[in-house]
């Protein structure tokens, strides 16, 4: 691996200027660095320094994403940069409420529709992988090609993920409100709710005061595991001091300064991410393994 071209690489990739033919050679090249960087079991090689730059600044760029996402992750000697890629997408549209729509002119037909099918085998971020199935319909809307793979990736969402593509595709903020695939998709979320609710309510089936009881203590001792590891692993952690705050919703904290010491009031505000699972992970793991594998594969859901 030579950093300095990776480094001249992600500021090129980073850079206003766009040039197709320029991108094209970027990206090939950087695809063949990856494939040269040595790898260790269980590293995250191609999410760190020079390379985890260009590829972030390939993330959030609407013209570079596209292309890179689907050649390497048709390309089974770039599957893992291309898993480094998704990583960073999915990262970045981890809390978005609407489908992220992509410009697939630019991108062989083909290798948008292994793409597509190869996002929802990784779970990407639903707004990643939802947006790009539409966009798919959207760009190509008379393609025969299109037209098989679309059921799959659709039924995918509807019974994988289906509050967060309800949430997704009911949002005033899509640009797919008017795709037909997006209303059909609507309406048999809507219609497979109501299904559910009209099904009878068995209190047989309910945990118990004890069951709830050793439930929460589980579910307590789990977030304080996954708290205990971000804090170890924070890099804020490093750089600034932690003050243990309790049952304050104006706290005041003393400030230290050239000055002197002064006291200043901070206003605290909750916040919380909640993501779906795919529905068969807790339901029936293998199977659900199964039918992703079938995605990645080329079949259906």
């Amino acid at each position: 691996m030579r950093d300095p071209e990776l480094l001249e690489i992600y500021l090129k990739l980073a850079g206003d200027t766009r040039n197709a033919a320029d991108d094209a050679v970027l990206l090939a090249r950087l695809a063949e660095l990856a494939r040269e960087m040595p790898t260790e079991p269980g590293s995250d090689h191609l999410n760190c320094g020079p390379m985890a730059d260009a590829l972030h600044a390939i993330a959030h760029s609407p013209v570079l994403f596209p292309i890179a996402i689907s050649a390497w992750l048709s390309s089974e000697e770039d599957v893992p940069l291309g898993k480094a890629l998704l990583h960073q997408v999915s990262v970045a549209h981890l809390s978005q409420i609407y489908p992220q729509p992509y410009d697939l002119a630019g991108v062989d037909e083909q290798q948008a529709v292994i793409a597509a099918r190869r996002l929802c085998a990784l779970a990407a971020a639903p707004a990643v992988s939802l947006g790009w199935a539409l966009s798919l319909a959207h760009q190509f809307s008379q393609s025969a090609l299109v037209a098989g793979a679309l059921p799959d990736l659709l039924d995918y969402h509807v019974f994988e993920l289906p509050s967060s593509t309800h949430k997704l595709l009911a949002s005033n903020e899509s640009v797919f409100q008017e795709l037909d695939a997006s209303i059909t998709t609507l309406d048999r979320l809507d219609q497979q709710d109501a299904d559910l609710n009209a099904l009878p309510h068995l209190q047989e089936f309910e945990m118990t005061a004890d069951m709830r009881l050793i439930f929460s203590t589980l579910k307590r001792s789990e977030h304080r595991e996954i708290h205990r590891k971000a804090d170890d692993r924070s890099i804020l952690g490093l750089i600034a001091r932690r003050i243990n705050l309790k049952y304050g919703g104006h706290p005041v904290v003393e400030v230290r300064g050239k000055a002197g010491s002064t006291e200043t009031t901070m206003e605290m505000f909750s916040h919380e991410l909640s993501i779906e699972l795919p529905l068969s992970e807790g339901t029936d793991p293998v199977l659900g393994n199964m039918k992703r594998n079938r995605l990645w594969k080329g079949g259906g859901a």
